[in-house]
Order: C-alpha cells, then structure tokens, then sequence
C-alpha cells in the first residue's frame, strides 16, 4: 500500500541516528501531516504527535512517532498498520489507525498499560478534521480511566506471571539470567504494577522510575528503583537484597490496594 510518505534511504542506515534540530524535526512532521492530509483526504480524521518531541524534551537524536486515526470506511473498522522508517538522519513511525481499532486500543489495558497509554494521554494534537472535535479528548478519556477489574487482572498477572518466575530465577543461583538484567526486568515490571494501582501513565519510560518513585508503592521499590536507573548494579549481595526487599514489599502493598482476591482467581487454573 502507497502512503506517499517522506522516504528513507538504505545508505543512511547504519551511519545511525545523526543530529537534527528541533526545527528541522518539527519541519518533518508538517511535512508528514501534509503528505497524510493528501493521501487520505476527507478519511483522515485527526493527527497526533506523542513521545519526546510532542513534549518538547526532544533531543538531536530523538526520533518522531506519530498516530493518524482514519474513518473506517478507509481500510475497515479493524485496519491497525505501523509505518517505520529511517528518514535522513532519524527515523519516523506512523501507527496509522481507524476509528474503531483506535478506540478499542485506548480502552485495552494490559501489563504494559502506564507506558503504551501516554501516546495518547500525552499526545498534542496536530489536526482534527471538522466535526471530530471531541476525537482526542474521547481518546485521553478511554486511557486515562481504565476499567477497574481490567486493571486488577493486569496487576495480578504481573505479580505472579511476571515477578513471581523472576524471584524464582533469582533464587536459581545456579542457572539465573545475568542479575542486571533480572534487576531492570523486575524494576519496569513492579514500576508498571505502581502505575496500574494508581491508574496513572507515565510521561515516558525514560521518566517512569522516577515518576513510580513518586507514587505509593511497595516497600523496598524506590530502592531498586534507584539501583536500576542509576545502572548500580555491580554488587550482586546489594541487588540481591534490594530485590528480595522489593519482593517481600508487594505482598503487605497488595493487601493494601485491595489486590488479593485478583491474585487469588489468577492463581487458580482456569480462572481469570
């Protein structure tokens, strides 16, 4: 399928990411919005520009990421495509979306929640076609508050099909995945856990432990937090300790938000 987008070139590549100036990123994406705009015509319902770039935080080697909600008429009520590419020096990636698909994925809720909803909690709006005034306060709505028992299976199923194997995979001294790795897996995943319990999205993933850290969490959280942000992750009996700490922490917060029958259907075959 032909989407007349700026294209990339094969030679640019493996130089990487070279320095862009904001300008010249923000030329870009008129430019894409344009392109968009002629290709899809009166299908194109709104543009959306997320991530580092939309909060002005970007640096010279951020990349851009857009979404594009289009009617369903244009490809089907389910039609989801993400276009990537290296673009000059940086890359660019369009999810372009219908309506429909657009609003379901704002409505999901999953383990990854606090991080995949700020596309659209933190999105700046670009364009809105006429009569869709209300698209992107109806998508922030759908992702700012989710369903509360999606929420609670999320969070159980990160508590035991996350955290629980990776405390078991700690204690296999024997055959653990490297520690550091374990460390940063357990910190996004109990980072994650935090933002669900306080329905809250984060601002990026370069942010989030220092967001979760603001948060009500279990004991023992901030610390590993720290360890994992700051990359002190050197002396094993520290990190050891800090994850142990982390771990015995879930199980009194757990009790404390009102988690425990979740974790009980989720531990019980068959039921969810």
């Amino acid at each position: 399928m032909d989407y007349a987008l700026p294209q990339g070139e094969l030679d640019t590549l493996f130089a990487g990411p070279q320095s862009v100036g904001s300008e010249q990123r923000r030329d870009l994406v008129a430019l894409i919005l344009e392109r968009l705009r002629q290709r899809f015509g009166e299908r194109l319902l709104a543009v959306a520009l997320y991530g580092s770039t939309a909060r002005d935080s970007d640096g010279p080697y951020s990349d851009l990421e857009l979404w594009a909600v289009l009617d369903d008429a244009a490809f089907g009520a389910d039609f989801d495509e993400s276009l990537e590419w290296v673009h000059g020096r940086g890359k660019a990636e369009v999810n372009l979306m219908s309506r429909s698909a657009v609003e379901a994925f704002a409505r999901e809720v999953d383990e990854a929640w606090p991080i995949s909803h700020g596309q659209f909690v933190h999105a700046r709006a670009l364009w809105i076609a006429p009569d869709h005034g209300a698209l992107f306060e109806t998508l922030r709505s759908l992702a700012a508050h989710p369903d509360d028992a999606a929420v609670e299976r999320a969070m159980a199923e990160i508590v035991v099909g996350e955290l629980y194997e990776l405390v078991g995979k700690l204690r296999n001294r024997y055959a653990r995945k490297p520690l550091a790795l374990l460390a940063g897996e357990f910190a996004v995943h109990l980072a994650c856990l935090v933002g669900l319990a306080e329905r809250h999205v984060y601002a990026s993933a370069g942010t989030m432990f220092d967001e979760a850290a603001d948060l009500p969490g279990p004991d023992g959280a901030v610390e590993l937090y720290r360890l994992v942000a700051r990359g002190e992750l050197g002396d094993e009996a520290v990190l050891v300790a800090a994850l142990e700490r982390a771990w015995t922490g879930v199980e009194a917060w757990a009790h404390e938000v009102a988690l425990v029958d979740a974790l009980q259907r989720r531990c019980v075959a068959g039921e969810r």
